[in-house]
């Protein structure tokens, strides 16, 4: 095959162009946008949950059934006839930015700690390519919801649950990568 086209070239390749990338955002600024960004998202998501009466919404669970992802959805429409919609659009708004700031805003700090490493800032665009997957079948089961369940619930709980690992994996690296980073200064210092 040529070169870059069999399996374990290409998907180098393609780790090589996403790390160039993420070294093109890894700035001060890129940094503090990304950070800007996961604040109003974390604002836009309270006032979400405030308006749907602190609900136990399913992109917070690590794990649902069609049944208890039908079960929320009945409750959303007994809370008033607008909460389903109300979900849905938040997922396919606020949801979708608050990846993207976070996945970013982490994949820069993980190639910070990690320079020349592992391409570990891979793992945040996991979460956020997961995040992204399950705002959309969110909204799609929210939006189609005719008071049966779905099992298209099946799908979102799959990526709600690939989030959740990923998201815990995620800060666990970063743990460890700040630690190592303490580790090296207090020893080595400037």
């Amino acid at each position: 095959m040529p070169d870059g086209v069999s399996g374990g070239r290409l998907g180098r390749g393609m780790a090589s162009s996403i790390g160039v990338a993420v070294g093109r955002c890894a700035t001060w600024r890129m940094a503090v946008a990304a950070s800007v960004g996961v604040v109003g998202c974390v604002g836009g998501l309270a006032w979400r949950q405030a308006r749907l009466a602190g609900l136990d919404l399913l992109d917070s669970r690590g794990w649902y059934t069609p049944d208890e992802a039908a079960a929320l959805l009945d409750a959303l429409d007994r809370l008033d006839a607008s909460a389903r919609a109300v979900y849905a659009t938040t997922a396919l708004t606020i949801d979708m930015v608050f990846p993207a700031s976070y996945g970013l805003l982490f994949a820069v700090l993980l190639f910070w700690l990690f320079r020349g490493g592992a391409p570990l800032y891979l793992l945040p665009l996991a979460v956020a390519l997961a995040d992204a997957l399950e705002n959309v079948t969110v909204a799609v089961l929210a939006l189609s919801h005719d008071g049966a369940p779905s099992p298209l619930a099946w799908l979102a709980a799959v990526f709600t649950a690939v989030k959740t690992a990923l998201f815990v994996a995620t800060l666990a690296v970063i743990c460890v990568g700040a630690m190592r980073w303490i580790r090296e200064r207090t020893r080595h210092p400037r």
